[in-house]
């Protein structure tokens, strides 16, 4: 449906939201410096038109039948995946074995790592090999198996025997959605495999997720928050406690990244 029926400024919280993540009333009303029902107005016009979705205290983008590809993910949130990755590079020292998952923020967190050196990298991220082939100090191994052209990474039976031939320092895993009851989710039962075998051959699990999975939909259960050992994220949502007592239940530190990317 075309936005022309929008008012520009409805057009702009659309931009906010493909760019940055889940909007929340309260933060769009002291942006635009409009009242909370004003805001909810132009929500409610947005979600009858399908152009957005409602939850408890914000609207998002509509929960699609399936994941967007990885070229449109990548530019999500940018800033925060950046931040995020810059965090989690820190944290691996040289000479460790790095699995390095689905997803994103993953490649992110590559391009974070081209620096290091002595690293073995096991990978069945497309992107996140590609952007390593610029970084010849780190030892790449890339799993086989069938390619996702959308989501430019090989899943299957291959890629999961290939990863259980090395035991890793760290894992470095995404997510398609967090949810405080049931834990860490994905899209498909390939994903869920995939993220699975990374976190049961691995010492550290280092989950990158920025805010906005918290109000994504996705129906694959991976694992609970108590088989992570970090979250890092740019900020918990603004659900009045439930994901902080979630984390905070599981055991899992949790790695807020501000301020600019590193």
């Amino acid at each position: 449906m075309s936005q022309d029926r929008l008012t520009p400024r409805q057009r702009d919280i659309i931009a906010l939201i493909e760019t940055e993540g889940a909007q929340y009333i309260e933060q769009l009303a002291l942006r635009y410096d409009l009242t909370t029902q004003t805001i909810r107005r132009d929500i409610n016009a947005l979600c009858d038109l399908g152009f957005a979705r409602r939850f408890h205290g914000g609207v998002d983008l509509p929960v699609a039948n399936r994941n967007t590809s990885v070229n449109v993910r990548s530019a999500l949130n940018r800033a925060a995946k950046q931040r995020i990755a810059a965090r989690i590079a820190a944290e691996i020292e040289p000479g460790s074995t790095v699995f390095m998952g689905i997803g994103s923020s993953v490649q992110y967190v590559a391009a974070a790592l081209r620096e290091h050196h002595g690293l073995r990298v096991v990978t069945n991220n497309i992107d996140v090999a590609l952007t390593l082939c610029e970084a010849p100090h780190v030892e790449v191994h890339m799993t086989g198996g069938l390619l996702r052209h959308d989501d430019r990474d090989v899943v299957g039976s291959d890629a999961l025997r290939f990863f259980e031939k090395f035991y890793a320092s760290y894992a470095v895993i995404g997510a398609g959605a967090l949810d405080p009851d049931k834990g860490v989710l994905d899209f498909s039962y390939s994903e869920a495999q995939t993220t699975t075998t990374l976190i049961e051959n691995s010492r550290y699990q280092f989950l990158a997720a920025d805010v906005s999975k918290w109000t994504r939909g996705a129906s694959v259960r991976v694992v609970p928050f108590n088989r992570i050992s970090k979250l890092y994220t740019d900020r918990l949502p603004n659900d009045g406690g439930a994901a902080h007592r979630a984390l905070e239940a599981a055991g899992i530190e949790i790695v807020t990244c501000s301020g600019a990317a590193a």
